[in-house]
């Protein structure tokens, strides 16, 4: 597969084949010293564009893992903060505003993740026009300011425009450009650098976890949201300032590559498998905390629950790199949503007690999220490094629309069905039809990659 980068002419084969030694040295050092090129990029067989790109700098360097450290960073408080949302879901629900619905609140928290994922789309095209470091310092700005904001608030409203809207939009100027950028700096280990950037939502989950709960109940919720907001501008607007950008952006402008994603069929599976996954994802992260407190555990417990799932998650971010070698980038995809779909099926559906929601919990936070590296890497390997902001940003996007279907969609089902029995199983079939659906799309996107490259279909891709 063609990957449309472009690197700098290498001249020590002109030096070694140069017809005159001291002709041909002197050739090859003048070829040094002129500014890299752009080539013009094979289109592939995706029938992405072609396009000029320029390399500033060779990936797989030492700074190359500096990029996946400040991103490590970033990834923490954008993802820590929407993770550890269950939290402060479970304080509205029980204590501030027990007397509102459950659909009501549930809109805070489908507002962040729509918001963060939606704007992607425009992230990418931002990080074309002024960097990644601009892009994301802003993003850390805005998240500080929502999340001081959201302390003033005294309604549900007013946190929906406050924690859900601004703090979503936000994350989104951080949240993409992150995960693109570690991708477009690494070649070799794509999937374990974006891996070890992305478990950074894991272990900022865990981090913001306890920190609000114990925040809670020394400060008071509204103090916990001011110190939150001053750590996230703070930290991420700091390490913002290491992101640079290692490739030229598609020349033709990113509405051009786009339009061509969007008629790939490639694309379209793996935009179809992620808004499915997001349809069913946030249900184990938002109501198995309550689920347990129903089952007879404490507010400890369900606190807890969150964080055992975020340290799951951290475990299975790492981990993306070491299975998608072993299993193949889209087997190791597939095998995570299906996996995923029967661990919801036996223990939030079938168990139901305590102890099988913190084993529910370690399992599916390692085994459900491993897509989120693994789709960087495959995006970048199917459609180019140069194109992978517009890619990753795209996909992401398709993620705010399973949010924005989904977590509506639970709270209503959860109002209907579950609340006035104190029961989760509606919820529950609910995000396990969708991890089935993402499954398929999965299934299909390796059929057609199989069948593009003529390879077995037991083959490890």
């Amino acid at each position: 597969m063609a990957t449309a980068i472009a690197s700098t002419k290498e001249c020590d084969a002109d030096v070694t084949a140069g017809t005159n030694g001291g002709e041909g040295l002197a050739a090859a050092l003048q070829q040094r010293q002129e500014p890299p090129v752009a080539q013009e990029s094979p289109a592939s067989d995706a029938g992405v564009c072609e396009d000029e790109v320029v390399e500033y700098a060779q990936p797989d360097t030492m700074y190359a893992w500096a990029i996946a450290g400040a991103a490590f960073c970033n990834l923490a408080t954008t993802m820590g903060t929407l993770n550890s949302f269950g939290v402060y879901q479970e304080y509205y629900l029980n204590e501030l505003y027990k007397d509102d619905s459950a659909v009501a609140i549930a809109w805070v928290a489908t507002l962040i993740s729509f918001c963060m994922f939606i704007g992607a789309i425009f992230t990418g095209q931002l990080t074309d026009k002024i960097g990644f470091r601009l892009t994301c310092f802003g993003g850390a700005i805005v998240c500080g300011v929502a999340l001081i904001l959201a302390s003033f608030a005294h309604s549900v409203w007013q946190l929906a425009l406050t924690q859900g809207i601004m703090l979503g939009l936000g994350a989104s100027l951080i949240f993409s450009p992150s995960m693109s950028i570690v991708a477009q700096w690494h070649v070799r280990h794509r999937v374990l650098a974006t891996g070890i950037a992305v478990s950074g939502g894991g272990v900022g989950g865990m981090v913001f976890a306890v920190a609000a709960q114990r925040m809670i109940g020394h400060l008071g919720y509204r103090w916990s949201l001011r110190v939150l907001g001053f750590i996230i501008a703070a930290l991420s607007g700091s390490t913002s300032i290491l992101y640079r950008r290692r490739i030229s952006p598609p020349k033709g402008g990113s509405a051009r590559l786009m339009a061509t994603l969007c008629k790939d069929v490639r694309f379209l599976c793996i935009a179809a498998a992620v808004m499915f996954v997001n349809m069913g994802y946030f249900e184990p992260l938002l109501y198995v905390p309550t689920a347990a407190l129903k089952a007879g555990g404490s507010a400890a417990a369900g606190s807890n629950i969150v964080l055992v799932f975020n340290a799951g998650t951290t475990l299975g971010r790492v981990l993306s790199g070491p299975i998608a070698g072993a299993l193949g980038p889209l087997n190791a995809n597939l095998a995570s949503v299906a996996l995923s779909f029967v661990l919801i099926c036996i223990f939030l559906i079938a168990v139901k007690t305590i102890a099988g929601y913190f084993v529910f919990s370690v399992l599916f936070g390692a085994v459900s999220t491993l897509y989120l590296a693994i789709n960087a890497h495959i995006l970048a390997s199917e459609f180019g490094a140069h194109s992978i902001a517009t890619s990753v940003g795209l996909s992401m996007a398709c993620c705010g629309i399973g949010v924005l279907i989904g977590n509506p969609s639970q709270g209503a089902l959860y109002e209907t069905f579950d609340r006035p029995h104190e029961r989760f199983t509606a919820v529950s079939a609910w995000a396990a039809s969708c991890f089935a659906a993402a499954a398929l799309c999965y299934a299909a996107l390796r059929y057609i990659v199989v069948r593009k490259r003529s390879i077995s279909h037991i083959s490890k891709i």
